[in-house]
């Protein structure tokens, strides 16, 4: 075995978390045995390196034909640290990296990354194959069903691999204007017109036609503790002493929502007194079941998964904001019939979603 080789079944080991121990147990072999191979010191036979690709979940292939000449520089790193392990995707022409951090824990890697000398770019050692990085596709947003829609995909066969990256609606679109994701959800009212996502897609398309495709309808409202200790029952309550009250960042439709209520009832001064800013629906719902805060508003979804009150202020539209000239991809093509499909539905009506219009296409934009 070469040395290049003998990393990579180091580098594998370290992308998986494991020991040398826990990877000589599962391959049946010596720690001592694993740490001759990682030293370059011993050269596997076919028996012994079948055992210990089953137990790094990669193929032989993969494991012994080195990497050091695989590696990619990503020239735009996404928000997050530039080290560590990190999801890839390739849009535009170049490589995109994501940090796996937090519930990024839960995703497998596609590569390990360290800072590299210019502009904050990444050279990134693959542990996954790059012509399977390749497939990822990239879907932000704030829902909690998009991480069950990639969870459901990635389980059986076809084109694509699916990873949702939790965030706010506009930094969705963002990500999505700069082709740092394939797909943006987004729920974002306009005060003006009350009209759902057509104007900040507006805002966020440049030049390039979007379509907007219904997810579902949702309900946002106040969640509170079981019962609802507090009697909390709308907005003009939160104005209450010593209420402590959770927040959203700004930017995502959950806090637009919240700044309009407030606003309505001359409460805005509320938001200086917010003892908890969560970057997520399910952060809301986590902080509020923990005793963090005692009310913030998110979506009935998370109100049923965490067991809490939930007091319903509005009604939304949930689109996936999708790049026209990508709806022919085979893999987008694969996410809406997945999306659309009865098993689906059932499990995002049994969350609260409205599912009657999934599937719909309700608008082009940035289109002539």
């Amino acid at each position: 075995m070469t040395k290049p080789a003998a990393n990579r079944v180091r580098e594998l080991r370290d992308a998986r978390g494991l020991s040398q121990l826990a990877l000589a147990a599962a391959a049946e072999l010596t720690r001592q045995s694993v740490g001759a191979i990682e030293a370059g010191r011993a050269m596997p036979g076919v028996d012994v390196a079948l055992r210990l690709a089953l137990a790094l979940d990669c193929t032989v292939e993969e494991l012994f034909s080195g990497s050091s000449g695989e590696s990619v520089v990503v020239t735009e790193p996404f928000a997050g640290p530039l080290s560590g392990r990190v999801a890839l995707a390739h849009l535009a022409g170049r490589w995109v990296s994501y940090p796996l951090v937090g519930n990024g824990m839960r995703t497998s890697a596609d590569g390990l990354a360290a800072r590299t000398t210019g502009h904050g770019r990444l050279q990134v050692e693959p542990v996954r194959p790059l012509a399977e990085a390749r497939e990822n596709i990239i879907v932000m947003g704030c829902a909690a069903a998009l991480g069950l829609l990639a969870d459901r995909l990635n389980s059986r066969p076809g084109p694509g691999r699916f990873l949702w990256l939790a965030s706010s609606s506009t930094r969705a679109l963002e990500s999505l204007a700069r082709s740092q994701a394939h797909v943006a959800g987004v729920h974002l009212v306009d005060s003006r017109t009350g009209e759902a996502n057509v104007a900040d897609v507006q805002r966020h398309a440049r030049r390039e036609p979007i379509e907007l495709v219904t997810l579902a309808r949702w309900e946002e409202g106040l969640l509170t503790a079981p019962g609802n200790p507090k009697k909390l029952r709308r907005v003009a309550d939160l104005g209450r002493r010593g209420l402590r009250l959770v927040t959203r960042e700004p930017g995502a439709g959950a806090r637009r929502l919240l700044d309009r209520e407030l606003r309505e009832a001359g409460l805005l001064e509320v938001l200086d007194k917010a003892t908890v800013q969560a970057t997520g629906h399910l952060e809301v719902a986590h902080a509020v079941s923990m005793g963090a805060g005692d009310v913030g508003i998110a979506t009935r979804d998370v109100a049923i998964a965490y067991g809490l009150d939930f007091v319903p202020l509005a009604e939304e539209r949930y689109d996936l904001a999708i790049p026209l000239a990508a709806m022919e991809d085979p893999r987008i093509a694969r996410l809406l019939d997945v999306m659309t499909a009865a098993a689906v539905r059932q499990e995002l009506s049994s969350l609260g979603y409205d599912v009657r219009f999934c599937g719909d296409r309700v608008a082009k934009v940035g289109t002539a």
